[in-house]
């Protein structure tokens, strides 16, 4: 399984897409008939594609059924750390930002890991 990705690349699709992911978190655990929350919750990789994710390796752009969905979520009290799939590790680009990154994917896993979800 790669990454999933945003299919447009335009800014105001993916400000629609910010505008949906703000509505799960102000409904989160919300199970009212217009919660985003309730939507999100009932059918993960429907509402993922529905609102401009795609996964590349598949034909339909949609998640595989076997591919396991696992939404985390931070509170004022909870934090969440992120630990990668080796897998994804071993063919891991080094980051272009030289000024920051020097091409040095290992600084740049060191300050990605502890960050609060997104």
């Amino acid at each position: 399984m790669g990454f999933l990705k945003l299919k447009s690349g335009s800014v105001a699709d993916h400000a629609k897409t910010g505008a949906a992911i703000i509505r799960v978190s102000k409904t989160a655990f919300q199970n009212t008939p217009n919660s985003e929350w309730a939507a999100f919750n009932s059918n993960t990789r429907d509402w993922l594609h529905q609102h401009g994710y795609i996964d590349p390796d598949t034909i339909d752009g949609k998640v595989p059924v076997g591919v396991d969905i696992i939404p985390v979520y931070d509170t004022p009290t909870k934090m969440h750390i992120r630990v990668p799939w080796i897998g994804d590790l071993e063919s891991a680009p080094n980051p272009e930002d030289e000024l920051t990154y020097s091409h040095n994917f290992p600084a740049f896993l060191a300050r990605y890991f502890i960050r609060r979800c997104r």
